[in-house]
């Protein structure tokens, strides 16, 4: 039993590695601005977000995701120390992870960052990455100065 645990459980993180390991090709180049609403019904947007923030996070993520919810608590801690100068948001790119489902998420795992859905974003699409969780930053220019797939 606990060798088949053992096997699932590296399957698992299998899945989870990014496809490939090249530096992303968007990196220092601008980001595409984007709008979202997030779970409490604001918007966010890239462009308004630069105007009072030095950078801001991008956090790809599904609530499938199990290196994703290791990771959310540092991501948490993060925002709690530097929410005056950067932005965050965490965008499900789970097309089932409805609005309802992202808040009850965000709630049960006591998360005070704003969460939403990559719907209509194209973030993935961008940067071409659909290994989940990514997180991007992006500098108060605009440009994307740091990208990171999997959990930290």
């Amino acid at each position: 039993m606990k060798k088949i645990l053992a096997v699932l459980t590296l399957l698992l993180a299998m899945c989870c590695v990014p496809a490939y390991a090249e530096e992303a090709d968007y990196l220092g180049k601008p980001f595409p601005d984007f709008t979202a609403t997030d779970t409490e019904g604001n918007t966010f947007t890239l462009s308004e977000a630069l105007k009072d923030h030095e950078a801001v996070l991008v956090n790809l993520w599904a609530s499938w995701c199990g290196p994703c919810e290791m990771e959310m608590p540092y991501v948490n801690e993060a925002y709690e120390q530097y929410k005056d100068r950067v932005a965050f948001i965490a965008l499900s790119s789970e097309p089932n992870d409805t609005v309802e489902k992202i808040e009850e998420y965000r709630q049960s795992h006591g998360l005070a960052f704003p969460m939403g859905r990559e719907e209509n974003a194209g973030i993935s699409a961008y940067t071409k990455t659909f290994s989940i969780p990514t997180t991007v930053i992006v500098d108060r220019f605009g440009n994307a100065a740091f990208a990171h797939t999997g959990a930290f």
